[in-house]
Formats: structure tokens, sequence, C-alpha cells
């Protein structure tokens, strides 16, 4: 049987129109699926960032990436332990105005970390080594609480460290730090040692008074950066990569950048942070930003 032809023509375009309407719902449909998944996908880091902020403190809310170690977290700070150079990589946490009036009295003992599970180093190990036990986080930024003061002695809290530098220039920029607490109320701290491949090794005494290596490396250069993160929109970081022998000067001859830093150590900084944002931070500095509040007893003299 032959349809007429002006049958034929409206059944086609019924057809297409139809094909055009579904085509055009479900191109619909999509946009509102996708619409939806980026409301809920928004709304969930809404509630994940008020989640943090909440019920973090800020010791944990910055994370960086790991290098040659593993990520742990204490109370106070977390920390990535180098098991090849027994000792951290990173200590980071941080300071608020409050945690520097703190006025316990500092523990002495040193232990090793039960959270590490490749064991931290052993505190006999720097026996007789011609270095001190030097920490990465300060005892003197933990005096707020016991618990804090306890795991700053673990180990994994400590790089061998020249008495001259412990008690010098490192000390100076240490308390520096503390004056920029106080200061802007509240900092985040990172600070490590950089753990090359051609750095030794420390030789202890061991209860038999005889020599023995340990797997402890002796850094040539330690690092410390400073991230004020107090008031939205003026945001500021600044580094500093010091010498283990020879600083001299002002802390200040020692400034860099985060990135410098970064390529020093390998290591990713700040990388929950927004990349824009990450870049821009720590891509420069302002070195007369934070010389603004120095610390007046800096008295520290070298030349």
């Amino acid at each position: 049987m032959r349809i007429p032809l002006n049958i034929l023509i409206a059944s086609l375009l019924l057809c297409g129109c139809t094909g055009i309407k579904d085509n055009s719902q479900q191109s619909q449909q999509n946009e509102n699926v996708s619409l939806y998944q980026q409301t809920t996908t928004n709304q969930n880091e809404q509630t994940f960032s008020q989640n943090v902020t909440q019920t973090q403190k800020g010791d944990v809310i910055y994370t960086h990436s790991t290098k040659k170690g593993k990520l742990y977290h204490h109370e106070n700070y977390s920390f990535s332990y180098s098991e090849e150079d027994e000792q951290s990589e990173w200590v980071g946490y941080e300071l608020t105005r409050e945690e520097t009036k703190g006025k316990l009295q500092r523990k002495g003992t040193f232990e090793e970390d039960p959270i590490v599970t490749t064991e931290s180093a052993h505190p006999y190990e720097y026996r007789q080594c011609g270095y001190t036990r030097g920490h990465l986080a300060p005892a003197a930024d933990m005096k707020f609480d016991n618990t804090a003061m306890t795991e700053c002695f673990y180990t994994s809290n400590i790089s061998p460290q020249k008495q001259k530098f412990n008690a010098g220039i490192w000390n100076t920029l240490e308390m520096q730090v503390r004056h920029w607490a106080q200061v802007f109320s509240t900092v985040y701290v990172v600070t490590g040692p950089i753990l090359s491949k051609d750095c030794e090794k420390i030789s202890y005494t061991n209860n038999r008074g005889e020599k023995e290596s340990s797997k402890i490396t002796i850094p040539k250069y330690f690092y410390k950066i400073v991230y004020d993160f107090s008031y939205k929109g003026k945001e500021k970081m600044i580094g500093f990569i010091v010498p283990h022998e020879g600083a001299h000067g002002s802390i200040f001859d020692y400034a860099v950048t985060v990135d410098k830093i970064e390529e020093e150590t390998g290591i990713d900084f700040f990388h929950n942070l927004p990349k824009a944002r990450q870049s821009e931070l720590e891509s420069q500095i302002n070195v007369d930003a934070w010389k603004k509040f120095i610390y007046i007893n800096n008295k520290y003299n070298n030349q």
C-alpha cells in the first residue's frame, strides 16, 4: 500500500520533533544532574572545611608531602619521620599567642617515639657524639601543656645540632617566631633538616666505652617556615635556610622563599592550600613586613 506523500512528510516531521524534544529533555536532565553533583561537591567541601576548622587545630589543618619519611600525628604536632636518617624531615605545628605564655618547665628526659612504627632513634645514640639533641619543635613552644612537653622530647623531634648553632642563631630564630606568634595571634611553623645524600652520620660512645656508628644523619643546613594566617587577605609566608656551621649576623640574612626550601628538600609544603594561593604565598617574601615586628631582645651576634 502506497502512503500519500503529505502523510509521510507529516509523520517524519512529527518523529523529528519528538526526537529533538527527547534530546532536549535528556540534555536538560544531564545539566540538572551535573548541577546537582557540583552543588553536592561544593556542599561536601564546605562541610569538610567547617568540620576541620571546628574539630582540628592548626597542627593538622595544613599538610605537606613526604619525600623520605612516613607521616605521623601527635596531639600537638605532625611530622614526617625518615627512618634512613633517624629523624624527621619536617615537623609542623600551630603556635598561638596563648601557647607562648606557657609556664611549664622543660621535661629534660628524651624518649623514643612510641608511634613511630620503625622505631625512632635511641636517646643513647647521642651519647658523646659531639652534637646536642636539637629540638625541631622547640620545648619553649610547648610549655603550655604537659602532653605537648612530653611529645617534644621524643627523638622523632630531635636532630643533631652543634651547641654553638643550637644556642646561637637557631635559638634567636626560635625566639623571633614566638614573638611573631604573640604579635599576629597565630602562626603555623614548619621546621626540619635538609637531608642531602652527602651528609655524614654521627658516631656515639656505647655502654662499653666504644665508638659505634649510628644511622642518625648530620644535616648541613636547617630550615624553618613561618606562615602568618591570622588575618584573611593579609596572609604571608617567610622561610629560612641556615647553615649548621658558620652562620653569623642577622637571621634575615638567611631569609628565603618557601619555593627555595621546596627546591632544596623536594617537599611540597602546604599542598592542601588552593594552588593559586599556594603559589602566590610561596614564591615571594616581604622581609620588611616581618622585620617590622622584630624581637628587640634578639641580641645574637656571632661576628
